[in-house]
């Protein structure tokens, strides 16, 4: 039996062991947590510089991203939080928010989605994905004809509390997308059904999500609004041919502004803005037979989008960035006057 004295002395003992192990737990989930910020931030955070288009033509995406990097990283940081099983989620300004697994962003890193610094910029294209799935599916339940009444709300519900199914949509619409954006029914068809196993949907729910696109109306609106975004599932398509940084802009902030650069004061006044730091704003050069007027130089790309970063309105000259994160090298940041961004750059769009 102890006696009163070494019954103290390991009780101290114990309390001092039980501080250390708190210690070095506390550390080890603190350095988890550490590795996984630098995992999905890298070392410069949410900036401009650190956004880089991987080989689709996502340059819409991408250009919008970098804006709103540039004007209000604290809203992008904000998108993102933790779920579970280790996936992140995407708040967008409405809907549900998106549930994005590592697997799907590691995905993207191998067939060159995305090459920037950090994870967030994928993560954030799978939601933007995602979300663009949601929302079609939302839109073709309310007009279903093959649906009765009574069920139109049930899958409604459905869709807005299971983020796993629009999981399985997108790698589905992955799968099988062709260079031009395009899917085929019967693919996709069995493509979903494989991917609504795989993540244990329930049965009933299953059937219902798949049996969707046995209704001609249905998969006709979904295939048109995935070639109308079907860079980020994997089309090699261009802006121009699909998205548009305006609908980027407003999924995140609520809504966004479009122009066009041949109204000059309106163009000024909003440049003028990006300046003071109240809007982000991304321009496109549409029209690639434009390349004759700007031969020789280092920047001009077209169809293509890029960021504006800013305005000097002293010397009226415009500082942009090419999602490429080059050309020009070796950042892709250039300087043009004015009136040669206003003859390069047909489009521009903006949010508050």
């Amino acid at each position: 039996m102890l006696t009163g004295g070494k019954q103290g002395n390991t009780r101290k003992r114990a309390i001092v062991w039980t501080a250390v192990a708190a210690a070095v737990l506390t550390l080890g989930i603190t350095s988890a947590k550490a590795q996984d910020q630098n995992a999905l931030y890298g070392a410069q955070g949410i900036t401009p510089q650190a956004v880089v288009q991987g080989t689709l033509g996502s340059c819409y995406f991408h250009a919008a991203i970098a804006a709103l990097a540039h004007s209000e990283p604290g809203t992008l940081r904000g998108m993102i939080g933790h779920s579970f099983l280790g996936a992140y989620k995407v708040h967008f300004a409405s809907g549900p928010d998106e549930v994005v697994f590592n697997d799907d962003v590691q995905y993207g890193r191998m067939h060159h989605f995305d090459q920037s610094e950090g994870d967030w910029v994928l993560v954030l294209m799978r939601g933007y994905a995602q979300r663009t799935v949601r929302q079609s599916l939302a839109k073709q339940i309310e007009h279903s004809t093959l649906l009765p009444g009574y069920m139109k709300p049930i899958a409604a519900q459905w869709l807005n509390q299971s983020g796993l199914v629009v999981v399985a949509y997108d790698r589905a619409v992955r799968s099988v997308i062709n260079p031009n954006g395009a899917i085929d029914k019967n693919s996709l068809k069995q493509a979903l059904t494989a991917q609504l196993t795989a993540l244990h949907i329930p049965a009933a729910q299953a059937a219902a999500f798949s049996g969707f696109l046995d209704e001609k109306e249905f998969f006709d609106a979904l295939a048109s609004d995935v070639r109308q975004n079907g860079e980020i599932f994997g089309a090699y398509q261009s802006i121009g041919q699909g998205g548009d940084p305006a609908r980027v802009l407003a999924a995140i902030k609520g809504k966004s502004t479009q122009g066009m650069t041949r109204d000059r004061e309106q163009l000024v006044s909003q440049l003028n803005r990006v300046h003071q730091g109240s809007v982000a704003m991304a321009a496109a050069a549409m029209d690639p037979s434009k390349a004759g007027l700007f031969a020789g130089s280092n920047w001009f790309v077209a169809p293509h989008a890029y960021t504006v970063l800013d305005y000097d309105p002293s010397n009226q000259m415009v500082t942009l960035r090419n999602p490429w994160g080059h050309h020009p090298d070796p950042n892709g940041n250039f300087s043009i006057p004015l009136n040669t961004f206003a003859a390069a750059y047909e489009y521009y769009a903006f949010a508050e």
